[in-house]
């Protein structure tokens, strides 16, 4: 696992996520505030401080820079990974089961593309995987003895730490999924169980006290962050995020490759034991645990890919239960290869796309850049399809799925170095000319127009004006002692000081460059630097010492 994760700090921080969620807990290491979140100097109440918490840990530690910022989720995933080893351990009582479970879990596209990206997503699906995995490992030992008793307890803790990641999801899915799954094994007295009741306590110990003392500065929030963010949100499509349930189960099963294929006869094994439920409670208390959480977010107004990370381990199990099974086989039965060959299909199709990719004009500015990482990806994952047909003619189905495990690390290792080509929003390349210029200006004023691209607070170590344009921050804004009259600005307010002797750098995209600051409109200014979707202007001239020092990192 860790070393399918070995590059995942090499592209730019991608926008808005990754740029807002680095930037907050910038301003919190800046500003020594670390229990009322700001993102660019106004209090950003949409998400519980858990993960920003860890990244400001990291940027305390290694610095203001990416992989730092970054290193959490892929810290949290490995340990992730290793959780589900020890448990399925205990629970199967065989190495195999355990090694593969882990092996599934931790190569799944989903969990391993997750891992690597700075979002809550991925940190929220860790705390709750540890809570179902402990409350589970709790159900292998003697009832209410020392053991029971300590697996119970990290389950309550890790269910706090996930409602302090994103909110009730950390409570409300294991109280739904073993509340759920008692009902259908028929395990009623499980439910009358007071430690369960008692548990709830350690969650409200571990998540209230952050509410109130934010509450406590800002009566505003409790209304917000639980009404509007956790209920609203969930029920309405106001962010704007809903998706097709063609899509959703879509990227389900695709989130599961290279073992996608062998979904079928895990529905299907499970399915068929529901007579005898109660002789299975292990496979079904998986089933039920993923098949709630695919189904609550299917009811969902609000939706993205993310969301499904929670579900990869219990399914992940369950396949490698599967694959333990068969890979006793002599000879493969066609369920079994044809499981295989789905996989096989899918990564010759990889191999066309990353061959394509460079071509697409767009990004053709970038074309032997992108043509290093994906064309080398291309050949990993021809070689697989190939030398998976050769050893699928031999029935070897173990080296089969070693040729997966290792395509996988490579593959999403050179994808996800090669992405950064395609960040076009990032401000990146452009922060790469200010940083020297605000050493000769440092008093300058930075703001970005029409919009707020979230970046170039945490690569200037600075804020930025947000001007025309509040987005997401409108919301917060309006609340007292928000902090707002510090960053957010009206176009009027701007254009006063763009018309000043004040040196002003503005980065703005390809309208309001079009309609403000190109040459012959009113606001001309002076084009420092472009990428494709993002301009950097300033408003005086530069003195020629410092024009000549200009260099733009494409």
């Amino acid at each position: 696992m860790a070393v399918a994760l070995c590059l995942y700090g090499v592209p730019v921080l991608f926008t808005p996520d990754e740029g807002r969620y680095a930037e907050i807990a910038r301003e919190m290491i800046v500003n020594n505030e670390y229990v009322v979140p700001h993102l660019d100097g106004v209090i950003y109440f949409e998400k519980p401080p858990m993960i920003y918490w860890l990244t400001a840990l990291s940027l305390k530690f290694f610095g203001f820079n990416i992989w730092a910022a970054r290193l959490p989720n892929p810290i949290l995933s490995i340990i992730g990974v290793l959780f589900v080893y020890v448990v399925c351990r205990i629970v199967y009582q065989k190495r195999r089961v355990a090694l593969w479970s882990a092996l599934v879990s931790g190569t799944s596209i989903l969990y391993l593309g997750g891992a690597r990206y700075l979002n809550l997503d991925a940190g929220v699906a860790f705390f709750i995987t540890v809570t179902m995995l402990s409350f589970w490992a709790s159900r292998q030992y003697k009832q209410k003895s020392w053991t029971n008793n300590l697996w119970l307890l990290n389950a309550f803790i890790f269910s706090g730490l996930a409602v302090m990641t994103k909110g009730l999801i950390g409570i409300v899915f294991p109280m739904m999924i073993i509340g759920l799954w008692a009902i259908i094994v028929g395990k009623f007295r499980l439910l009358l169980d007071y430690r369960l009741y008692l548990g709830l306590v350690i969650v409200v110990l571990i998540s209230i006290p952050w509410i109130i003392a934010v509450n406590s500065e800002h009566p505003e929030f409790f209304h917000y962050y639980v009404v509007v963010q956790q209920i609203l949100r969930y029920a309405t499509d106001e962010q704007g995020r809903q998706m097709s349930k063609f899509a959703y189960f879509g990227i389900f099963i695709i989130g599961f490759f290279p073992w996608f294929g062998f979904l079928p006869q895990v529905f299907k094994s499970v399915l068929t034991k529901w007579r005898t439920r109660r002789e299975h409670e292990n496979e079904w208390f998986l089933f039920v645990w993923g098949v709630s959480i695919l189904l609550f977010f299917a009811f969902s107004k609000s939706i993205l890919i993310g969301y499904l990370i929670p579900i990869v381990v219990p399914f992940a199990i369950l396949i490698a239960r599967r694959l333990d099974k068969v890979l006793n086989d002599v000879k493969l039965k066609k369920s079994t290869k044809a499981s295989v060959i789905v996989a096989l299909v899918f990564f010759a199709a990889i191999a066309i796309a990353f061959v394509i990719l460079p071509f697409i004009p767009q990004f053709s500015m970038f074309f032997l850049k992108i043509a290093v990482y994906y064309w080398l990806g291309a050949v990993v994952a021809i070689i697989t399809a190939i030398m998976g047909c050769i050893y699928l003619k031999r029935d070897n189905l173990k080296t089969i799925m070693l040729w997966f495990v290792a395509a996988m690390m490579i593959i999403l290792n050179l994808g996800w170095s090669g992405s950064q080509y395609f960040a076009q929003k990032t401000v990146k390349p452009l922060t790469n000319i200010v940083a020297p210029l605000l050493k000769a200006y440092p008093n300058a004023i930075v703001a970005n127009y029409g919009g707020y691209f979230y970046d170039a607070q945490f690569y200037l170590d600075r804020l930025t004006w947000i001007v025309a344009n509040e987005g997401e921050l409108a919301n917060t804004a309006r609340m007292s002692n928000s902090g707002a009259d510090k960053t957010l600005r009206t176009a009027e307010q701007f254009w006063s000081v763009w018309k000043s002797d004040q040196r002003v750098f503005v980065f703005t995209d390809a309208n309001n460059y079009n309609l403000y600051f190109k040459k012959s409109q009113p606001y001309q200014g002076y084009l420092l630097g472009e990428t494709p979707k993002r301009f950097l202007l300033t408003n005086h001239p530069l003195p020629e010492y410092l024009i000549t020092s200009i260099t733009l990192d494409k």
